[in-house]
C-alpha cells in the first residue's frame, strides 16, 4: 500500500496486478485457515504501509495490535481490500484521531452512544455522588463506629461479669464445704442460714447478669435500628443505580447491531439472549470490535462482496500472551462465534479443517504391551482421545485392539500436534497405580523440540505460571496472579541453520506448558518450529515425547522407553 493511494474511502485498490489470481469459490473459514494468495497480497501491502508510514504516531514496539484485511469486490467489480485493527490502539485521546481514514469504523459508535444515553449517564453520576456523600457522612461514620464499639464493649463486659460469677461461685462452694466440715448439732441453724445466704448471692448475680445482657441488647438493638435505617436509605440509592447500570448494559447490547449479506440486522442482545434467563450468556468484552465483524459490517454496508480474509499481529507481544510480529492468526472463536454465525449467514465457507480427520492413514506404533499396560508412539496430528468431530484417536484404537480391557485406559495425554510416547492401562487397578506415579511426579519425561532460532544458554530452568485464556481458548497465558505453577528444565543438544534442538524436562504437566515456556519472552523467547498457536505454521509441530521412565504397575520393576524424534 503506497501512501499516495490513501483516500478517505474504506476500499483500497491493490497496488499490484491481480489478473493472474483466481477468485476463491468459497470464503475463508475464519477459525483455522491458510490465507488465499489475494489475502496474502493485501496483508503484504498493509504491512508495507505500517512499516513505512510516518503520519500515525503509535509506538508498536511498546504495544502491538492485531490487524486484518478483507479482500472484497466492489459494485464496479473491482478487487480491493478493507483494513482493520482490533478495538482501539491506546487509551490516549489522539490515538484514534491519528489512525488513517482507510481503516474501517468501529461498529459501536461511542459518540452516538453518549448522546443516546447522556440523560441516564448524568443520573448515574448523580446517584454515585449521593451514595458517596451518604457513606462518608460524619453522622453515619460516627453511628457505624458507635455500633462497632458498643458491640465489642458489650461482649467484653458480659464476659467479665460471667468470669466474676464463676470466681464467686467457686468461693461460695469453698465456704459451704468448709462450714459443713466444721458443723455439729449445735450449729445446724447457722449452716442453714449460710447456705441460704450463698443461694441468694447466686440468684442476685444471675439477675444482675440477665439485666446487663438486656441493657446491652436494648442498646445494640437501638443502634442497629438507626444504622439499618441509614443503610436502607443508601441501599435504595444503590438499587436504583444498579437498575440504571443494567438498563444501560442492555440498551448498549441492543444498540450494538450487526448486518449480514441479506440485510438482516441483529443486536448483541438478540444474539446472546436465551429462552432461559438463568442461562443467558454475556458477550466477551470488545467482541464487537474484533476485526472480522468490523470488516464484514463495512463490506455489507457498501454492498461489497467478501472474497478472502487474513489477520496478523503487528508489533511487540503483550507480556501475558504470546504473539509473533507479522504472524498470521485465526479469528478468535470465543469472542466472535455468535456474531459471525449471524454475519456469515448465506456465505459459502471453506470446509472446516477442525472437523476433518488428519489421522487418516497414520499408523499407531506399539512400543510395549503386556496384560495390563500398553505404550504407544503417537504420531503428530493425532488425538489422544476422540474429539467432538474426530472419532479416530489413540484411545479409540487401543479400545478396538483390546475389547475386553476395563478401566479408563488413558493415564495421561499429549497435544494432538505432539508426537511421542503415551502410556495406557488395561485395568482400573493398574490405571490408578500408573496415574499415581504421574501425580506424584515420579515418572521421568523428556521431550525433544526444535526451536525457531538460537538461544544463548546451554541449560536452564523456566518457571512461568500458566492460566487458560478464557477469552481465546485453547490458548494459555502467563499470569503471575492467577496462574498455576509450571516448571521446565532445558538442555541444548544441537545448533544448526539458525535453529536449536533441545531436550525439555517438564516437572509439571500444564496445558501447552512446553510450547508457552519456549515461545514466551520471559522463557526461551523462541517458539517451537511448527507451533501454530504460539509460533509459526509448518508441516508439523516439532515437539516429541521421546523418553519415559516409570515403574511397572504390577511388578514394580523400573522400565524405560525411548523413541527418537523424526526431525
Amino acid at each position: 500500500m503506497s501512501q499516495d493511494k490513501m483516500t478517505h474511502s474504506k476500499f483500497t485498490p491493490f497496488s499490484s496486478q491481480t489478473d493472474s489470481y483466481a477468485i476463491p469459490e468459497r470464503f475463508t473459514f475464519p477459525y483455522y485457515y491458510a490465507p488465499h494468495p489475494l489475502a496474502s497480497l493485501a496483508i503484504a501491502e498493509l504491512q508495507d504501509f505500517l512499516g513505512n508510514q510516518q503520519t500515525w504516531h503509535h509506538d508498536f514496539t511498546k504495544q502491538g495490535k492485531m490487524f486484518a484485511v478483507l479482500v472484497v469486490k466492489n459494485q464496479q467489480g473491482e478487487l480491493g481490500y478493507l483494513s482493520s485493527f482490533t478495538g482501539t490502539l491506546a487509551d490516549s485521546e489522539d490515538s484514534l484521531d491519528q489512525a488513517p481514514d482507510f481503516f474501517v469504523d468501529a461498529i459501536f459508535d461511542k459518540q452516538a452512544h453518549h448522546k443516546l444515553f447522556s440523560h441516564q449517564e448524568s443520573e448515574i453520576e448523580s446517584l454515585k455522588s449521593r451514595i458517596s456523600q451518604l457513606e462518608s457522612s460524619p453522622s453515619f461514620i460516627a453511628l457505624t463506629e458507635k455500633l462497632s464499639v458498643s458491640t465489642v464493649q458489650s461482649e467484653q463486659e458480659i464476659s467479665a461479669f460471667q468470669q466474676s460469677i464463676a470466681v464467686a461461685k467457686k468461693e461460695r462452694k469453698q465456704r459451704r464445704a468448709q462450714a459443713e466440715s466444721l458443723a455439729d448439732s449445735s450449729s445446724t441453724e447457722k449452716l442453714a442460714a449460710l447456705i441460704a445466704e450463698l443461694g441468694n448471692q447466686s440468684s442476685r448475680e444471675k439477675r444482675d447478669l440477665k439485666q446487663l445482657k438486656q441493657q446491652w441488647q436494648q442498646t445494640i438493638a437501638d443502634l442497629t435500628q438507626q444504622h439499618n435505617e441509614y443503610t436502607h436509605h443508601i441501599d435504595l440509592h444503590k438499587n436504583q443505580l444498579n437498575k440504571l447500570l443494567k438498563k444501560i448494559d442492555i440498551d448498549t447490547l441492543k444498540a450494538t447491531q450487526f448486518i449480514n449479506q441479506s440485510g438482516v440486522i441483529k443486536s448483541l442482545f438478540e444474539l446472546f439472549k436465551q429462552s432461559v434467563p438463568e442461562q443467558a450468556q454475556t458477550p466477551i468484552p470488545y467482541s464487537s470490535e474484533q476485526n472480522l465483524p468490523k470488516l464484514l459490517q463495512t463490506a455489507f454496508r457498501f454492498d461489497y462482496t467478501p472474497i478472502a480474509l487474513g489477520e496478523f499481529w503487528w508489533g511487540s507481544s503483550p507480556y501475558e500472551q504470546v504473539r509473533q510480529h507479522k504472524n498470521l492468526y485465526p479469528v478468535c472463536q470465543s469472542k466472535c462465534f455468535e456474531i459471525l454465525e449471524h454475519m456469515l449467514t448465506g456465505i459459502n465457507l471453506d470446509e472446516s479443517p477442525l472437523e476433518q480427520t488428519p489421522s487418516y492413514g497414520k499408523e499407531l506404533d506399539i512400543v510395549y504391551e503386556d496384560d495390563v499396560m500398553v505404550v504407544v508412539n503417537k504420531p503428530a496430528e493425532f488425538l489422544s482421545v476422540s474429539g467432538k468431530f474426530i472419532a479416530d484417536s489413540v484411545h479409540a484404537r487401543i479400545q478396538a485392539r483390546y475389547p475386553s480391557a476395563t478401566g479408563p485406559l488413558i493415564v495421561h495425554r499429549l497435544d494432538m500436534s505432539t508426537s511421542g510416547l503415551l502410556v495406557l492401562t488395561l485395568t482400573p487397578e493398574t490405571n490408578k497405580q500408573v496415574q499415581k506415579q504421574f501425580i506424584e511426579r515420579t515418572v521421568e519425561k523428556r521431550y525433544t523440540a526444535l526451536l525457531e532460532g538460537n538461544i544463548d544458554n546451554d541449560t536452564g530452568i523456566i518457571t512461568l505460571p500458566l492460566y487458560g485464556d478464557m477469552e481465546d481458548r485453547p490458548r494459555q497465558m502467563v499470569c503471575h496472579h492467577k496462574g498455576r505453577s509450571a516448571e521446565t528444565s532445558y538442555q541444548v543438544i544441537a545448533r544448526a541453520n539458525n535453529k536449536t534442538k533441545v531436550y525439555l524436562y517438564p516437572k509439571t504437566g500444564r496445558t501447552h506448558q512446553l510450547r508457552v515456556h519456549c515461545s514466551h519472552q520471559a522463557g526461551l523467547n523462541t517458539p517451537i518450529v511448527g507451533d501454530d498457536l504460539y509460533g509459526f505454521k509448518a508441516d508439523r509441530l516439532h515437539l516429541h515425547a521421546g523418553y519415559l521412565k516409570l515403574r511397572h504397575p504390577v511388578t514394580n520393576i523400573e522400565m524405560e522407553f525411548e523413541v527418537d524424534a523424526e526431525f
